[in-house]
Formats: structure tokens, sequence, C-alpha cells
């Protein structure tokens, strides 16, 4: 936990450093540090001490991700149907973790992961947040893909896919870690942090440098 915090640290230095120009990269960097503050979380929870209130530190810190993570998406698309519900979900999820009594009931260190208890009756609407958000992220960029090309995108739905289906494959063959779902979908994302810092940027900086210079030429004519 504490050596993916420090690697993804790094990371969103190295990409606030390197492309701190625009709006794109400073989210990136955005959902980089969030991500590795959940990995502190993770870290002070196995601690021992005030686990309750670390665990609704991380809880706060995942929720806000899908959402930014569809931002993200739509500064490529220039599709922004959802981003304001997205949102307002986002900010009620937020509030009812970090300041609603009996949201989370308990947290256990489980070694390589963090199980967390919850009221189930609150756990399905905020699956359905979750999830819902991510696959509606991955829905846009394929839909825009389908139109038009972009390696940034193309590789901001490799990194999606890098957590989300090995998370699928752990909950299916082993019931154990299910209630551990989002400290294992967290350590997997630190792949998702890399192709992040390293690929993504890089390419949105490539294509809007390159769309920049084709308006320049059409003002020309």
């Amino acid at each position: 936990m504490l050596a993916t915090f420090i690697l993804e640290i790094l990371l969103a230095v190295y990409a606030y450093l390197r492309y701190k120009a625009t709006l794109f990269s400073h989210l990136v960097v955005v959902i980089i540090i969030l991500l590795s503050g959940f990995q502190l979380t993770e870290y002070r929870i196995c601690g021992g001490e005030n686990a309750l209130l670390w665990a609704r530190t991380g809880f706060v810190i995942i929720t806000l991700l899908p959402v930014l993570g569809l931002h993200l998406i739509s500064l490529i698309t220039n599709k922004l149907s959802y981003l304001k519900l997205g949102y307002i979900a986002m900010l009620l999820f937020v509030f009812i973790f970090a300041l609603v009594p009996g949201s989370l009931t308990n947290t256990v260190c489980g070694g390589n992961y963090i199980i967390f208890n919850s009221q189930q009756n609150l756990m399905w609407p905020y699956g359905i947040y979750y999830f819902g958000f991510l696959f509606l992220g991955i829905w846009e960029a394929f839909e825009f893909l389908q139109k038009k090309k972009s390696e940034a995108l193309e590789w901001i739905m490799i990194g999606y896919i890098s957590f989300m289906l090995p998370m699928g494959i752990v909950y299916i063959i082993s019931p154990s870690v299910r209630s551990a779902v989002p400290s294992v979908m967290c350590g997997f994302a630190i792949i998702l942090a890399l192709i992040l810092a390293l690929k993504v940027v890089p390419e949105y900086n490539r294509e809007n440098k390159k769309l920049i210079k084709q308006k320049i030429k059409k003002l020309k004519r």
C-alpha cells in the first residue's frame, strides 16, 4: 500500500511538471492523487488508529473517481450530457460517507486488501452509481472512437479495462474478497495511473497540438 502510494505520487508529480498547461492534464493529476490517497487511507487503516475515520476518508476519495473519469473522457468527446447528473450523485454519496452515521459500520485490514462493511441498502445504489458511471465512460469513449480516432481515448479505455477486468475475474472466482471490492480495484488501478501519466496525457497533448495547427492552417486560408 505504501509503495503504491509513493509510486502514484511520483506519477502525479511527473504528469504535473511535464504537462501542466491544460485542464486535461490537471484532471489526470487529480485522479492519480486520489488513487494514491486511497492507498494512504488503507495503510492508515492497517495501522489501527481511527480506522473507521480513515475508511470514511477512503470512501469519499473513491466516490469522486467515476465522475472525474467521465469528465476526463468528455474533454475529448465534448459530450457533457451526464456530467451534471454525475456530479450531483457524487456529492450526495460524498455527503453520506463523510457525515451520515452508520454509512460505514466496520473495516478490517486483511493484509493484502481492506474489507469494508456498510449498510446493504446503501451499497446497492452506490454500486449502481459507481459502476454505472464507469461503464458510461467506456460507452461514450467507444461511441466517439467509432467516428474519430483518438489514441488518448483508446489508452483511457485500456486503462479502465486494466483494473475492471481483473477485478471482475477476482470477484467471480473468489467470493471471500467481495467485501473488499474497493480495495482490490484500487490495487489494480496502479496500472491505470501508469497509463494516464505515461500514455494518455502525452497522446492528448500531441493530438491537441495537431488540432491547433490544423485550425491555424484553416485561418490562414
